[in-house]
């Protein structure tokens, strides 16, 4: 697993909202970290990709993925 030295500063809130605030879609993680949801996302998809989160079921009706940090993550943090 990647170090979180190499995470954008987006990334790096994102992750930082997620610890806090538990699991959240982009939009509501945007909303707390006070960035665009274009942005939101990208940092979830950074943090997706070195392992730091995990996409869990979302909501049924609008299909929208809510992310939480991935165990490992967790224990680093």
């Amino acid at each position: 697993m990647s170090e979180s030295g190499s995470l954008s500063c987006a990334a790096k809130l994102a992750r930082v909202v997620l610890d806090n605030c538990g699991p959240l879609s982009p939009a509501e993680i945007a909303d707390e970290a006070r960035l665009s949801e274009d942005q939101a996302s990208e940092a979830l998809a950074e943090l997706e990709a070195a392992g730091f989160v995990d996409c869990v079921c979302g909501l049924c009706e609008s299909k929208q993925q809510v992310y939480e940090l991935a165990d490992a993550a967790e224990d680093t943090a």
